[in-house]
Protein backbone atom coordinates (compact mmCIF):
# COMPACT_ATOMS: atom_id res chain seq x y z
CA UNK A 1 0.00 0.00 0.00
CA UNK A 2 1.32 3.07 -0.99
CA UNK A 3 1.32 6.51 1.65
CA UNK A 4 -1.17 9.08 0.72
CA UNK A 5 0.22 12.05 -1.52
CA UNK A 6 0.09 14.14 1.33
CA UNK A 7 2.53 12.61 3.68
CA UNK A 8 4.59 12.33 0.88
CA UNK A 9 4.71 15.89 0.16
CA UNK A 10 4.48 16.67 4.06
CA UNK A 11 7.47 14.18 4.33
CA UNK A 12 9.21 16.54 1.55
CA UNK A 13 8.79 19.88 2.82
CA UNK A 14 9.91 18.78 6.00
CA UNK A 15 13.37 17.30 4.35
CA UNK A 16 13.56 20.98 2.52
CA UNK A 17 13.65 22.41 5.79
CA UNK A 18 16.00 20.07 7.29
CA UNK A 19 18.51 20.37 4.27
CA UNK A 20 17.72 24.80 3.88
CA UNK A 21 18.87 24.46 7.88
CA UNK A 22 22.43 23.00 6.91
CA UNK A 23 23.17 25.43 3.93
CA UNK A 24 25.71 27.91 4.36
CA UNK A 25 24.97 31.70 4.73
CA UNK A 26 24.27 32.75 1.08
CA UNK A 27 23.15 29.57 0.01
CA UNK A 28 19.97 28.84 -0.97
CA UNK A 29 18.42 25.66 -1.53
CA UNK A 30 16.51 25.87 -5.61
CA UNK A 31 15.14 22.50 -5.86
CA UNK A 32 14.68 18.88 -3.84
CA UNK A 33 14.14 16.26 -6.44
CA UNK A 34 13.46 12.95 -5.48
CA UNK A 35 14.10 9.57 -7.51
CA UNK A 36 12.99 6.68 -6.15
CA UNK A 37 13.78 4.55 -9.05
CA UNK A 38 17.43 5.08 -9.00
CA UNK A 39 17.07 5.53 -5.14
CA UNK A 40 18.44 9.30 -5.62
CA UNK A 41 18.21 12.58 -4.65
CA UNK A 42 18.90 15.43 -6.03
CA UNK A 43 19.54 18.75 -4.24
CA UNK A 44 20.19 22.16 -6.41
CA UNK A 45 21.67 24.65 -4.63
CA UNK A 46 22.69 28.33 -6.04
CA UNK A 47 24.74 30.90 -4.12
CA UNK A 48 25.17 34.68 -4.05
CA UNK A 49 29.17 33.98 -5.04
CA UNK A 50 30.20 31.01 -7.51
CA UNK A 51 29.19 27.64 -7.00
CA UNK A 52 32.11 25.59 -6.93
CA UNK A 53 33.56 21.72 -6.36
CA UNK A 54 34.32 21.98 -2.77
CA UNK A 55 31.16 24.40 -1.71
CA UNK A 56 28.82 21.03 -3.03
CA UNK A 57 30.91 18.18 -1.64
CA UNK A 58 31.11 20.69 1.82
CA UNK A 59 27.01 20.89 2.02
CA UNK A 60 27.01 16.95 0.53
CA UNK A 61 29.02 15.91 3.81
CA UNK A 62 26.92 18.39 5.83
CA UNK A 63 23.69 16.64 4.93
CA UNK A 64 24.87 12.80 5.19
CA UNK A 65 26.91 13.78 8.39
CA UNK A 66 23.16 15.75 9.78
CA UNK A 67 21.32 12.06 10.23
CA UNK A 68 18.41 13.55 8.07
CA UNK A 69 18.72 10.96 5.07
CA UNK A 70 18.61 8.31 7.52
CA UNK A 71 15.61 9.66 9.09
CA UNK A 72 13.52 9.88 5.76
CA UNK A 73 14.79 7.33 3.92
CA UNK A 74 16.09 4.30 6.55
CA UNK A 75 16.39 1.80 3.27
CA UNK A 76 19.08 4.39 1.97
CA UNK A 77 18.97 6.87 -0.98
CA UNK A 78 22.07 8.21 -2.61
CA UNK A 79 22.64 11.97 -2.97
CA UNK A 80 23.88 14.25 -5.35
CA UNK A 81 24.42 17.78 -4.82
CA UNK A 82 24.89 19.72 -7.83
CA UNK A 83 24.44 24.01 -8.93
CA UNK A 84 21.60 25.24 -11.17
CA UNK A 85 22.44 25.01 -14.79
CA UNK A 86 22.74 28.05 -16.79
CA UNK A 87 19.71 27.12 -18.72
CA UNK A 88 17.90 27.98 -15.18
CA UNK A 89 15.39 31.02 -15.25
CA UNK A 90 16.60 33.76 -12.86
CA UNK A 91 14.10 34.70 -10.47
CA UNK A 92 15.86 35.80 -7.28
CA UNK A 93 17.33 39.18 -6.53
CA UNK A 94 21.18 37.68 -5.80
CA UNK A 95 20.90 36.18 -9.12
CA UNK A 96 20.21 39.07 -11.43
CA UNK A 97 23.56 40.71 -8.99
CA UNK A 98 25.37 37.69 -10.07
CA UNK A 99 24.70 38.40 -13.06
CA UNK A 100 25.44 42.12 -13.71
CA UNK A 101 26.65 43.33 -17.05
CA UNK A 102 25.35 40.20 -19.13
CA UNK A 103 23.00 39.89 -21.22
CA UNK A 104 19.54 37.91 -20.47
CA UNK A 105 15.85 37.03 -22.23
CA UNK A 106 13.70 38.82 -20.00
CA UNK A 107 9.41 38.03 -20.49
CA UNK A 108 6.95 40.66 -18.98
CA UNK A 109 3.28 41.45 -19.35
CA UNK A 110 2.82 45.04 -20.11
CA UNK A 111 -0.88 46.36 -20.26
CA UNK A 112 -2.07 43.06 -20.63
CA UNK A 113 0.18 41.57 -23.50
CA UNK A 114 3.22 39.87 -23.02
CA UNK A 115 6.94 40.54 -24.87
CA UNK A 116 9.90 39.32 -24.71
CA UNK A 117 13.34 41.65 -25.41
CA UNK A 118 17.06 41.17 -25.04
CA UNK A 119 18.04 43.31 -21.96
CA UNK A 120 21.93 43.88 -20.26
CA UNK A 121 21.36 43.89 -16.12
CA UNK A 122 23.29 47.17 -15.10
CA UNK A 123 22.62 47.02 -11.38
CA UNK A 124 20.18 45.60 -8.81
CA UNK A 125 18.98 47.51 -5.86
CA UNK A 126 16.43 45.74 -3.40
CA UNK A 127 13.39 44.29 -5.27
CA UNK A 128 14.54 46.02 -8.62
CA UNK A 129 16.72 45.66 -11.55
CA UNK A 130 18.21 48.62 -13.92
CA UNK A 131 18.67 47.27 -17.49
CA UNK A 132 19.68 48.77 -20.76
CA UNK A 133 18.13 47.75 -23.80
CA UNK A 134 19.09 48.49 -27.36
CA UNK A 135 17.62 52.26 -28.26
CA UNK A 136 15.73 52.55 -25.04
CA UNK A 137 17.47 54.69 -22.09
CA UNK A 138 18.24 53.05 -18.69
CA UNK A 139 15.50 51.58 -16.91
CA UNK A 140 14.11 50.14 -13.34
CA UNK A 141 12.15 46.94 -13.79
CA UNK A 142 10.15 45.34 -10.43
CA UNK A 143 11.74 41.75 -10.44
CA UNK A 144 8.02 40.67 -9.60
CA UNK A 145 6.69 42.17 -12.48
CA UNK A 146 8.92 39.70 -14.53
CA UNK A 147 7.53 36.52 -15.73
CA UNK A 148 10.77 34.93 -16.98
CA UNK A 149 14.21 35.72 -17.20
CA UNK A 150 16.88 33.46 -18.25
CA UNK A 151 20.88 34.48 -19.28
CA UNK A 152 21.72 34.84 -22.75
CA UNK A 153 25.15 32.91 -23.62
CA UNK A 154 27.54 34.16 -26.24
CA UNK A 155 30.06 32.15 -28.29
CA UNK A 156 33.03 34.57 -29.43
Amino acid sequence: MHAPTFYLLDSMNILKKDIKSLLPKGVFLIDLKEDPHRRMLKCIIDSENPVDLDLTTSISKDIHNSGILEKSYPEGMSLSVSSVGIDTPIKEAYQFKKNINKSISLSMTKNGKSFSTEVKIVDVKDDLIEVKRKDVEKEWIPIAKIDHAKLIIKFN
